[in-house]
């Protein structure tokens, strides 16, 4: 009978830990949609889980009740009991009483292990929100009977938090670093497409990036002056596939605004003749160092789909749009063509690449997405980086050697770096290193 009653303290100790191991383990959003459901124990649930102070010292409480109350009967009743019975044996009969308290401890300890927490929580943890929906009526049951106990416990609790200046971080109840490794379990297991788990994450880049290193840089602008011929304005939109321009006075320093190639096509449409100072529109003006999800939201506010950003001295540093935007979080986007080629793998599995490719796109690329600011000097081209990398101006033929890759400037343009030739090293060379 004595054993049975250990047993059953064990089973009630397990029904403690398996409260306190599924409450702990639920997804809030799931008892928030039980609770939808009309689930009145989930909202039981909810509230034990948005105060872990209550569930905490009721469980804790109780399994603390139940060693001491289990261990005090094992020693008085059974112990004693099983001491007399081996004291049978003339071999064991002088440490009858070590051997028999010895015995009823591993006793007692193997039941509490796998009945009081092994087997429960890990039922718990299988099955956490209807296992936690469950037992929580049963748990505010036991908080407002031991109510007074839990009061003293929490306050003594907090008395010696404060004495050892110990406070509560409040901290986000998931991390973005959390999040990513939630979406790759996701992946992993099936639950989400490996393009949606890209996207998903890519999002996360996208809100660490600004303006200048998305945008079109002044550079490589094409506008329209305002005072050109017709001819001149047409020959200059011929050339390119934009869908927008700049239109300024003489240079890039007096801008006016910006003109969509819809409103000039209808105007010629029209008229025969352009009048380009009368489609000017006033643009949506942002600094360079805007965060891109910002500008997103900026462009959906607004009604625009094109900005002009500024550095912090009001100067026009270059034009942005929603494609640029969109392309940093989905990938490239094709424009029907493409102008040029901003990378082009050679038959020796080499790569050709334009100066001007952003760095998340051309690190990408040569599979080298860990690239800190100090290696590429916070700079957003490849241009910028080869600069940072040589400490001056390059010229073409300079050449260096990064993770075990040769970057050689083949072409520049003016001050800036037009084309750059990237090789893998053999690993010999590697090696040698």
């Amino acid at each position: 009978m004595g054993y049975l009653i250990i047993f059953l303290l064990m089973l009630l100790n397990g029904v403690f830990a398996m409260a306190e191991a599924s409450l702990i383990a639920s997804r809030r959003f799931r008892l928030e949609r039980m609770s939808k459901q009309g689930s009145r124990r989930a909202r039981m649930a909810l509230k034990l889980a948005s105060d872990p102070h209550k569930f905490l010292s009721t469980t804790q409480l109780g399994i603390t009740l139940i060693s001491v109350i289990a261990g005090a009967y094992g020693a008085s009743e059974i112990s004693d009991k099983l001491a007399a019975d081996l004291k049978e044996y003339p071999v064991i009969a002088e440490f009858a009483g070590t051997l028999g308290s010895v015995l009823i401890i591993l006793f007692t300890t193997y039941l509490s292990l796998v009945f009081g927490e092994l087997v429960p929580k890990t039922i718990a943890i299988a099955r956490p929100e209807s296992i936690a929906s469950a037992l929580a009526p049963v748990m505010w049951l036991l908080y407002y009977v031991a109510l007074p106990f839990i009061w003293l416990l929490t306050i003594s609790n907090k008395l010696i938090l404060r004495l050892l200046r110990i406070r509560r971080k409040d901290e986000p109840p998931v991390t973005e670093e959390e999040l990513k490794a939630i979406i790759d379990q996701s992946r992993k297991y099936g639950v989400l497409e490996e393009m949606e788990s890209e996207m998903m994450k890519s999002i996360f880049k996208t809100a660490d990036r600004r303006v200048n290193s998305i945008m079109t840089h002044r550079t490589d602008l094409v506008w329209l002056d305002q005072n050109a011929t017709q001819e001149e304005t047409m020959r200059t939109i011929e050339k390119t596939i934009h869908s927008s321009f700049p239109v300024c006075d003489k240079s890039l320093d007096h801008v006016l605004g910006i003109v969509f190639i819809k409103d000039v096509l209808l105007q010629f449409q029209r008229s025969q003749s352009l009048n380009i100072p009368a489609l000017i529109r006033k643009p949506l003006y942002v600094p360079e160092s805007m965060p891109a999800l910002e500008l997103l939201e900026n462009f959906r506010s607004s009604g625009m789909h094109v900005a002009l950003a500024l550095n912090e001295y009001g100067s026009l540093e270059g034009l942005v749009t929603l494609h640029d935007v969109t392309e940093a979080i989905f990938g490239d986007i094709p424009i029907m063509a493409q102008a040029r080629d901003e990378a082009i793998r050679r038959t020796d599995g080499s790569w050709l690449i334009d100066g001007m490719m952003q760095t998340p796109r051309w690190s990408d690329l040569l599979g080298m997405n860990d690239l800190n600011e100090e290696e590429t000097g916070n700079y957003n081209t490849l241009g910028g980086f080869v600069m940072h990398q040589m400490g001056s101006i390059p010229k073409a033929g300079d050449q260096f050697e990064f993770r075990n890759h040769l970057f050689e400037v083949m072409d520049m343009d003016g001050m800036r770096v037009d084309k750059v030739l990237v090789s893998k090293l053999p690993e010999e060379a590697a090696l040698i290193d």
